[in-house]
This record gives C-alpha cells, structure tokens and sequence, in this order.
C-alpha cells in the first residue's frame, strides 16, 4: 500500500470512528435555568378552519400571533416556576372575500364594530399573566391563571406543547424517542399523546421530532368528537432544556353541535415558535 493510499485509509478509519462515537452520545435533556432569566417568545399560528353547513361550506383563513414575555421566578432543586406575561395579538381573519384585522398594538383596530367582540375578549387579555410550575424535566406540576379566568383553556394551551418541552427520565440517543401524555384542557376531556424523537444534536442544539395524537368526546361540557394530529419538529438547548425554535403542523376533524344540528369541520395549520433569552 503506498503512502497516499495509507492515509486515506487512516482519515477514512478516524471519520468512521468519530462519527460512530458521536452517534452514540447520549444526552440528559432537562431544564437548567436560573431565577431572574427572562425570554421573549413568538407564536405564530397560520390556520385555514372549513365548516359544513346545512350543505353550505365556510371557508376562515386565521392567523393569530401572540408575543409573550417569560421570566423564570423560582427554581428549587426539583422544579421551576415560569411566569408568561402576554404582550400583544395580532390577529387577521378572511372569509367571504373580507379581511378583519385586530392588533393590541394599534388601538384604531379595535374600532371596526366587526371585531368589537374579539377586540374585548383579546384586548382584555394584554398584560395579563399566568404562571406554570413544573419539574425538572417539564412535566406540568402546576398552573395559576388568575389573571386569565375567562381564558382558561388558551391559557392552558400556550403552557403545553408549544412553550415547553417534555423530556425523558434518562439520558437518550440519537434515534430514541419517549412518549408522554398531556391534558391541555381542565374543561375536557382532551387527551393529547406526543411522541418525541430526538434526530441530531449539533454544539449546544438537540432537535426533537414531534407526533402527536388528539382525542376529545367533549369541551367544556359539550359533546364534540374530535380527532388530529401534530408532526414537526424543536429545536432545544441541550445546555438549558430551553425551546430554540418549533414548527409544528396540526389537522383536526371535529363535529359541532349547535341548535341539534351536526356540523363537520376541519382545522389545517402550522404553529411557529421562536424564543430568544433577553435577560
């Protein structure tokens, strides 16, 4: 073997050795973050709803953003508390060749009598706070959202799946996933099962793939079958367990119920987060 070929040779063993011991590095994801961190997120959910009709079809395009701030207020050696404070929504709606703009930041939107409903209901909701305390590895131990009474479900919706991550008991690989089981509405029987997979790790960056499952007979006391999915993926910080960024796609089929009618529907969106620490 000549001295160009020997090389070769070797470099091809190291790289062969070195991706083989990355590949079988495991990581402990959880969440280390100290009191007084604070970041600011973005969700942006893009959504197209069809509702069925006594034969007529209705056709919503939604796209609602909201920008929040979360400070970490405490942490003990087995839990965190994370304060979200809600800083604006924005949201734009079109239907039957309308556009109905809302935004918490520009008051003249609230004016349009079209949205004075969803201009009280949103507005109210600016400034306000709710708090979550969970366990190391984002398991939701508790939620206070005192501020937010009326808005109890969003409230529990923007604490799970979308903000945090779930994380498993040991450490993992890449290629290994764990499920967990999460009940985003008190007022429901809504069961949502996420499957997490984690795909790579790159410096201080894991990225998890997400499948997720929904399940619901009835909301907030009334019957609505209610089926879906969620696939995307997360970035997270393997340092602080942080959330990075998240895409997340979402289809839904439910039935409605109003005045003894059934109303077949459908939500089709994408949920995009990001998160930046400010403090």
């Amino acid at each position: 073997m000549n001295l160009l070929k020997m090389n070769l040779t070797l470099v091809a063993i190291m790289l062969f050795s070195s991706l083989t011991v990355f590949s079988q590095k495991s990581i402990d994801l959880k969440y280390n973050v100290k009191a007084g961190d604070q970041y600011d997120y973005n969700m942006v959910t893009d959504q197209d709803i069809t509702v069925d009709a006594n034969g007529q079809t209705m056709a919503i395009n939604q796209k609602i953003e909201f920008k929040l701030l979360s400070a970490i207020k405490d942490v003990t050696r087995d839990s965190l508390k994370v304060e979200s404070q809600i800083k604006r929504i924005k949201m734009t709606q079109s239907m039957f060749g309308m556009q109905l703009v809302y935004d918490s930041d520009d008051p003249a939107t609230a004016q349009n009598p079209m949205l004075a409903k969803i201009a009280e209901t949103m507005g109210a909701m600016v400034d306000k706070s709710y708090s979550v305390v969970m366990d190391k590895k984002g398991n939701i131990l508790r939620i206070n959202m005192n501020e937010l009474v009326e808005s109890d479900d969003l409230a529990n919706n923007l604490s799970s799946g979308m903000q945090f991550g779930t994380y498993p008991d040991h450490k993992i690989k890449v290629g290994e996933s764990w499920e967990k089981e999460i009940s985003p509405l008190k007022t429901s029987d809504m069961k949502v099962i996420m499957k997490y997979t984690l795909l790579k790790v790159a410096g201080k960056k894991a990225t998890l793939g997400i499948e997720g499952t929904i399940t619901a007979n009835t909301i907030e006391g009334n019957d609505m079958k209610m089926t879906g999915t969620q696939t995307g993926e997360m970035i997270v910080n393997t340092e602080t367990g942080w959330l990075i960024e998240s895409k997340i796609d979402q289809e839904i089929q439910m039935n409605l119920e109003q005045n003894g009618i059934t109303m077949p529907a459908t939500i089709s969106g994408t949920t995009t987060t990001t998160s930046t620490k400010v403090k």
